[in-house]
């Protein structure tokens, strides 16, 4: 897994170099100088505005990592076009100032389709069989709302009032409530106050890289219930709250924040009773140590499906369970695409998402 990060950051410093020559030479420019430097400023940036969120809260840093994730995310509709072009070119030769046109256009249309699609959420309802469960219960999950720099109180709002709409018995956040540090305003969480259910929160690496107990202090302020690797009961279900986690010390996670693991946690936790068992956990794996212990259900997040094409293709190689519902030996594990977004405020191929699960009797 680590050479895979290695090749793909070879690979896209590689595309740095290559883009700004090659369209430089199908629009005949003489002086390709200051593509090169766009485009290495816009490298640059990526990767500064990454360390900035998660240390600084500040207006004119929020406007620096838009724009900078912005412009990562038309350079990946850029480079997928130019593929496609290079490939056409083998076979039939294209006029170069039309077909450079022609990318650019498409990577324009496609940027701004996907812009518009990442600023809103849709609901997907879900109904899961969960044995030795007596009533229905009905559970909202939010997963990677990802506030600070991109996402703010007014979408947050949003998501409380359409739960509230949807009244389930009680809602889980299952990790990445925040990615930078202009999510610890005052008010950022207020709208969670205005939840009418019970709301449960585990986290994700996002919380712990921004400051974890300043985003379950804000949490709890607003009326949520933190879950730090413990165990609770609820509407007839046996709620286990995991921190983010690897699943064994033999995973390779580049956001590994701490030693605990999956395999070493859960038999410190108590399992015993007849409730039927829901694991809360922001990363979808582990799968095999959670299932001997009886486990029913896991709600899960992390992956946003990919988020963007083409890494919606590379995330369903990545993550076993990617999206959506899976079983693995009795035990359902739903994964969802997340309520927000990370890196570019882009969506293509997926779709931001809160999840309506019903738990009926199997």
């Amino acid at each position: 897994m680590a050479l895979t990060w290695i090749l793909a950051l070879f690979l896209t410093i590689g595309l740095h170099i290559y883009l700004p020559w090659r369209i430089g030479s199908l629009f005949a420019l003489q002086n390709k100088t200051w593509l090169y430097i766009l485009f290495a400023v816009g490298l640059i940036s990526y990767f500064v505005s990454m360390s900035l969120k998660t240390r600084f809260d500040s207006i004119l840093i929020n406007i620096f990592c838009n724009v900078s994730m912005t412009c990562l995310g038309i350079f990946i509709f850029l480079s997928c076009f130019m593929l496609i072009f290079e490939i056409v070119n083998l076979v039939h030769k294209l006029p170069p100032a039309k077909a450079g046109m022609t990318v650019i256009i498409l990577t324009a249309v496609l940027s701004i389709y996907s812009l518009i699609s990442a600023y809103s959420f849709k609901v997907s309802n879900i109904t899961i069989p969960v044995k030795g469960i007596e009533n229905e219960v009905k559970i909202v999950q939010i997963s990677d709302v990802h506030l600070g720099a991109s996402r703010g109180e007014r979408y947050l709002a949003k998501i409380v009032e359409k739960t509230n709409e949807l009244n389930p018995d009680f809602t889980v956040i299952t990790g990445d409530m925040a990615d930078s540090r202009s999510a610890l305003t005052k008010n950022m969480f207020t709208p969670l106050k205005n939840l009418k259910m019970p709301v449960y929160f585990v986290s994700g690496n996002h919380d712990v890289y921004i400051g974890l107990e300043e985003v379950e202090n804000s949490l709890k302020e607003n009326n949520v219930i933190v879950l730090q690797n413990e165990v609770v009961d609820a509407f007839g279900l046996r709620l286990v709250g995991l921190n983010y986690m690897s699943a064994d010390d033999s995973e390779y996670d580049p956001h590994r924040v701490s030693d605990e693991t999956i395999e070493n946690i859960l038999p410190t936790l108590d399992f015993s009773g007849n409730n039927p068992i829901v694991v809360l956990h922001h990363g979808p794996w582990g799968m095999e140590y959670i299932n001997e212990y009886g486990v029913n259900l896991i709600l899960a997040g992390h992956t946003h499906a990919g988020q963007i094409f083409p890494a919606t293709l590379i995330a369903n190689i990545m993550f076993p369970y990617n999206k959506g519902l899976h079983e693995y030996k009795g035990t359902y594990i739903y994964v969802s695409q997340g309520a927000g977004t990370y890196l570019p405020v882009m969506r293509l191929g997926s779709n931001n998402e809160i999840n309506f699960i019903t738990l009926v009797s199997r």
